[in-house]
C-alpha cells in the first residue's frame, strides 16, 4: 500500500469515526422518552391480545358468511333468502323463463325469492 493510499484510509477512518458515533449516539433523555413511550403503548394494549385477535378473525369470518344458518351449520345449510340469491345467480328459472342474474317474477312483479323449480335447477346444475 502506498503512503498516499494509507493517508486516505487513515483520514477516512478518522473522519468516519465521529460521524458513526454521532449517528448511533442518543442522549439519556431520548432513551428515557423512548422507554416511556414503549411503556405507554404496552399499557394501552388489551390485557389478552390473543383474545382480541381471535375476535377480529371471527368478525371477518362472520362478515363473509352469507347467512346465519350457514354459519351455525358450518356451511351445510342456508336460509331461504340466501338460497334464493344463490339460485338466482347461477340458474335459469323454468317457471319465469329468465336468465341467471334476473330475479323471478309473478304477474310482471319481481319476487323477493326464487321459485322452487329454479332452486332445484340450480342444485342440479352445480351437482
Amino acid at each position: 500500500m502506498t503512503t498516499a493510499a494509507a493517508a486516505v484510509t487513515t483520514l477516512a477512518f478518522v473522519l468516519g469515526l465521529p460521524a458513526a458515533w454521532c449517528h448511533g449516539y442518543r442522549t439519556q433523555r431520548q432513551v428515557a422518552e423512548r422507554r416511556a413511550a414503549a411503556r405507554a403503548e404496552r399499557a394501552a394494549r388489551p390485557a389478552d391480545e390473543r383474545a382480541s385477535l381471535e375476535d377480529g378473525v371471527v368478525a371477518v369470518a362472520l362478515a363473509a358468511a352469507c347467512c346465519e344458518r350457514w354459519w351455525t351449520s358450518a356451511g351445510a345449510e342456508h336460509d331461504g333468502p340466501c338460497t334464493s340469491r344463490w339460485a338466482t345467480s347461477v340458474a335459469c328459472c323454468p317457471e319465469c323463463a329468465v336468465e341467471p342474474g334476473t330475479p323471478c317474477h309473478q304477474n310482471g312483479q319481481p319476487l323477493d325469492h326464487a321459485h322452487d323449480r329454479r332452486i332445484q335447477e340450480a342444485k342440479e346444475t352445480t351437482a
